[in-house]
């Protein structure tokens, strides 16, 4: 089959190039602002250099590519503009405009003598001004490798910035020289522009939860009592050697840990700060949830949009250079990566946070259509489950199984062609409710039990349609044809 028969409908894909973790999230003045990793020069150089493509909506389902419009193009990103996040500045924060987005990002520059960890690299925290969100002002270094702890290695990236007590504060992922430890460190600013380290903070175990932990988040959520909770989210790379069962099974990982209290009381039991000789130890590593237990899911970041809804994209796909080499990847020779859908959190009632496909997804479902047993329908559809009681399998023509079974869920392919290399990934649930699987042409996302547990894989199946089997007793099933997405590419780069 042709690239251009994987492309997805539903979730966002370069029209070339590459495309991975999201960067920039934020809703300002009602047009939403998802930017990406962005190789534009992907396949014909591999090792293309890395920027922001920027895609743009009013409505989540309609969406504008606007190109790369942050690419390493100064002395302080010359190999690569990483990725960051935004901040949505007012007049009080000293916006211009009656405000601004400050978009946050790692440059990333290569020296010719050393490693690119314990030395040889400098990671330049850089911050750009923008009135409207889409033009960017001049670059801009806030902090860069003299900021950091001397226990730090080289890596160092990843901004979010968000505005708490009357200060700005900026977490960052890092990775420790000495026993290659992931961390996340904090710093304090009064006015977005020079910062002080104010905390640090990695796992409690004498065994490191992974060697770097990047991309960084604070999530806040209100419980059904109305009080706030805060949880940090990161991505622990190398944890898929730690062997824990139904956990971490990917190469790298992708979750949050729960705070009790606040985020920054927790980062501020660190009283040596520049002085110490490594991050403060002060997270229990088995608190650790994963957003996603499937094959194909990290570098996710959230937004709160104007309706007050926290939103989370992840990136549809894993880390993969020479050293970090996957035993599956994407038949696309031309581009390659997508997005998952928005998924909308909410807390549940044991703490753990909830994940749904936003209602503005609901909303592109045609006409529901029930059956039995099985049926096929087509590729770009939204599966509903509901009524399951006990054990069962959901199949997907005789390429891949979703089953239940002895408070497991394990989504496996059978056909290898399907899969691309893809086996089998687990997760626990107790009891199996329900599931719902938004389908494109290459993409499956999983929420099973109202959004307790997610499973992303992509999927190269070359039919037409697909045969979907429910065996659950009991259960109900119907599907719903799905209207695309829209995307104008109106800038080819």
């Amino acid at each position: 089959m042709s690239d251009e028969s994987w492309r997805p409908k539903l979730h966002l894909a370069p029209q070339k190039g590459s495309l991975s973790d999201p960067n920039g999230l934020c809703q300002f003045r009602g047009t939403y602002h998802i930017c990406c990793q962005n190789a534009p020069e992907y396949p014909g150089n591999f090792d293309s250099p890395h920027g922001w493509g920027h895609y743009v909506s009013r409505d989540l389902t309609n969406w504008v590519f606007l190109g790369c419009q942050v690419m390493p193009d100064c002395p302080s990103d010359r190999d690569g503009s990483y990725s960051g996040g935004a901040y949505l500045a007012t007049p009080e924060d000293g916006a211009d405009h009656g405000g601004e987005v400050w978009y946050y990002y790692t440059g990333n520059v290569r020296l010719p003598e050393g490693d690119g960890t314990l030395d040889g690299r400098l990671a330049n925290q850089t911050r750009m001004r923008s009135y409207n969100g889409i033009h960017m002002g001049p670059k801009e270094v806030v902090l860069d490798n003299s900021g950091y702890p001397a226990y730090c290695s080289n890596h160092v990236r990843d901004p979010k910035v968000w505005k708490q007590d009357g200060a700005f504060h900026m977490l960052l992922g890092a990775r420790t020289r000495e026993d290659s430890r992931g961390a996340v460190l904090c710093y304090r600013s009064e006015d977005g522009e020079a910062w002080e380290l104010e905390g640090s903070v990695t796992n409690t175990d004498p065994t490191p939860f992974g060697y770097m932990w990047e991309c960084p988040d604070r999530i806040v959520l209100t419980d059904e009592k109305g009080a706030p909770r805060e949880f940090l989210a990161t991505c622990p790379q190398g944890t898929d050697e730690l062997g824990l069962p139904y956990m971490l099974q990917n190469v790298h990982g992708n979750g949050y840990f729960p705070i009790e209290g606040t985020l920054l009381d927790l980062l501020h039991q660190d009283h040596e700060l520049m002085d110490a000789k490594a991050p403060h130890a002060a997270i229990d590593q088995t608190t650790f949830v994963e957003w996603d237990h499937g094959f194909d899911f990290y570098a996710c970041q959230t937004l709160v949009d104007e309706r007050g809804r926290t939103l989370l994209v992840g990136w549809m796909s894993l880390p993969h250079d020479k050293n970090d080499v996957r035993p599956y990847d994407n038949p696309t020779s031309t581009w390659r990566g997508c997005l998952t859908v928005p998924r909308e959190l909410a807390l549940g009632p044991d703490g753990h946070i909830l994940q749904n496909p936003v209602a503005e997804i609901d909303a592109l479902r045609g006409k529901a259509v029930a059956f039995e047993g099985n049926t096929s329908i087509p590729k770009v559809s939204d599966l509903v489950v509901s009524g399951i009681e006990g054990e069962g399998t959901l199949r997907f023509d005789d390429a891949l199984e979703l089953r239940f079974h002895d408070g497991v869920a394990e989504l496996e392919f059978i056909d290898d062609e399907a899969g691309q290399g893809r086996k089998v990934r687990r997760a626990r649930v107790d009891a199996a409710r329900d599931a719902r699987v938004v389908m494109d042409t290459s993409v499956l996302e999983i929420f099973v039990n109202g959004g307790e547990t997610v499973f992303g894989t992509r999927y190269y199946s070359e039919a037409e349609e697909i045969r979907v089997s429910v065996d659950f007793p009991e259960a109900t099933a119907t599907w719903y044809p799905m209207s695309p997405i829209s995307v104008n590419y109106v800038v080819d780069r």
